[in-house]
């Protein structure tokens, strides 16, 4: 069991990457509360105003508060990735589930499937799919769904395969017990810790594609506030006006910060296997 200086670096990891989310998640909340204007309210007359007074992180081109754009833009970066991820989860297990107990043919066509979206880079898969069927929040969900169920589907199918051949897996299927009733007593459980650690990464990643899809024209489209979107409208005015790229960047690094902080330490925290070796690590150094 893993104890002293080693466990308090894994809560401290878990805690800084919680109380981020947190935050976040509550500034998307409260974001009507918070925001001195409409993100959309334009005011040509203060257009580039550098931050300060009410407008503390300045205005864009067209006089829109960059503070209020930035704080809504969390709403649209939380809700695409929760979705994303949720979709992800449910059609990557499933399918992940399928393949690692039943093997076989069905094993092989997933797997293969999986390996032809496993071939291209998520993120320029992401484009070509786009450039094809068009921008909207619908498609860009959808796109995103397509090209991350590979690993989880991947991931949950090494953890079936890993637990199907189990003693008390194989004494329920001699005593006759429902295929579906093993899956969901005896082996989906086992894969509640990879798959929770792996997901919550994964939210990061989500929001770098979503910003990054949106940016290139693909995803969110202008005047919504996300974040890619103000990064592409700030980019004829970078030197002019560095704070239309500051803030909004500064919100998705510390947004994907937050949830890659999360995700290692509840890897730490769930995997024996990592914990085994902080604890050796911090003994070595004691020693």
């Amino acid at each position: 069991m893993l104890t002293g200086k080693g466990m308090t670096e894994i809560n401290k990891t878990i805690i800084s990457g919680g109380v981020i989310i947190t935050l976040l998640i509550i500034v998307a909340i409260i974001a009507p509360l918070i925001s001195p204007s409409e993100p959309l309210a334009q005011n040509l007359s203060a257009s580039l105003s550098s931050p300060g007074g009410s407008a503390f992180f300045g205005t864009d081109s067209l006089g829109r508060d960059i503070f209020s754009r930035v704080v809504y833009g969390s709403r649209i970066s939380l809700t695409v990735g929760i979705t994303v991820l949720t979709l992800t989860l449910f059609l990557g297990t499933f399918l992940g589930m399928l393949a690692g107990y039943f093997g076989g043919v069905l094993d092989s066509v997933l797997m293969r499937v999986s390996d032809v979206f496993m071939s291209f880079p998520p993120l320029v898969l992401a484009m070509i799919v786009m450039a094809f069927i068009g921008p909207g929040i619908a498609n860009l969900v959808g796109v995103l769904v397509i090209i991350r169920w590979p690993q989880f589907a991947r991931l949950v199918r090494g953890q079936v395969i890993s637990v199907k051949g189990m003693a008390y897996v194989d004494a329920a299927r001699i005593a006759g017990t429902h295929p579906l009733k093993i899956v969901l007593k005896h082996i989906l459980p086992n894969c509640f810790a990879p798959v929770i650690t792996y997901g919550t990464m994964s939210l990061g990643a989500i929001i770098i594609d979503e910003t990054a899809l949106s940016f290139l024209g693909l995803g969110i489209q202008p005047p919504a506030p996300s974040w890619g979107v103000m990064l592409a409208d700030a980019k004829n005015y970078i030197a002019a006006a560095p704070w239309l790229v500051i803030f909004p960047g500064l919100a998705m690094i510390v947004t994907v910060l937050g949830f890659n902080l999360l995700g290692d330490g509840l890897g730490y925290l769930l995997n024996p296997k990592q914990r085994e070796r902080i604890e050796v690590t911090h003994g070595n150094i004691k020693g």
